[in-house]
This record gives C-alpha cells, sequence and structure tokens, in this order.
C-alpha cells in the first residue's frame, strides 16, 4: 500500500494505492460495470467494495452491527485512536500483533488512571498513550520474542 504525495512537496494524497491480482473474468465483468454505470475502473471497484461492506455485518461491542457501522465507530486520521478504538469496539478482530501491543497497554499502570487495566474505556489515559505511542509501539517490537508480555514504563530502566 502506497500513499501518493502531491506535486507540492509535504502534502499527501487522501487515497492509497493497492496493487490487486483479480481473475480475467471479473476484470471484464469490471470494465462492463464501468460501461454501464460511466465510471472509472477504481470507482467501480470502490463501488462494489462499499456495496459489500454494507452487506457484511459483525461482532462489534455494540452487537451484531454493519461493518460500515462499525468503520464509522473505528475511524480516526490518529493511528493511534484508531488502534484503542478497534480494542474496544471489536476486539475479536485483532490480529496477534495487535493482541500483543494491547495486552502490553493493558499490563501497563502508565496508561491507566485506576494504575490498572479495567474495562471501561474512561480508565485510559489516551493522552499519555498517544504521547508514548511510538515508544510503546518500538516497545512491543523489542519484546515480540519474550514468552510473556513486558510492561511497559516510561522511566527508561
Amino acid at each position: 500500500m502506497a500513499t501518493k504525495t502531491s506535486k507540492r512537496t509535504g502534502e499527501t494524497s487522501t487515497t492509497v494505492s493497492v496493487g490487486i491480482r483479480i481473475d480475467p473474468k471479473i476484470k471484464f465483468a469490471l470494465d462492463m460495470m464501468g460501461r454501464l454505470q460511466k465510471r472509472s475502473l477504481t470507482a467501480v471497484i470502490e463501488w462494489a467494495i462499499s456495496n459489500a461492506m454494507s452487506q457484511q455485518a459483525i461482532d462489534s461491542s455494540h452487537g451484531v452491527t454493519k461493518i460500515t457501522e462499525a468503520i464509522d465507530a473505528i475511524w480516526s486520521t490518529d493511528e493511534a485512536t484508531r488502534f484503542i478504538n478497534m480494542c474496544f469496539e471489536v476486539p475479536t478482530m485483532l490480529t496477534y500483533d495487535e493482541l500483543r501491543l494491547w495486552d502490553t497497554i493493558k499490563l501497563s499502570k502508565l496508561f491507566w488512571t485506576t494504575g490498572c487495566a479495567t474495562e471501561f474505556r474512561a480508565h485510559l489515559d489516551e493522552w499519555r498513550l498517544r504521547l508514548n505511542w511510538s515508544l510503546l509501539k518500538d516497545h512491543v517490537e523489542e519484546h515480540k520474542n519474550s514468552p510473556s508480555v513486558v510492561e511497559f514504563s516510561d522511566v527508561p530502566f
């Protein structure tokens, strides 16, 4: 996945380029859809994905919901916020690496106003988490081969 950079230095596009492999028959069908709808191939693919997402159910913290609703609840341009939203909204969808990061957050007293993890998001110090996000990710990467989760501390000793 690559983010396009605009012609002006430092600005990035709001779109992401993705390379995909599809069956020739599907490609032909997409071209036909594009002709019918007078859309580009990209627009047809985006339309098809949006339609599929609006029909896909997902288990969330609010019960079974459409994935589009879950995405609306999760999405943020801030990576740390988006991650925390995922942890609370759709914890069953976390990958192993994401679970390891979440377990580190839950183990680390630094991130909790109560001194330990609770089920309540209000007890998570999201400001402190965002402030330490890069360091936290480096910490988890450094300890990825540890058989147990290693607590993160802002004191480097």
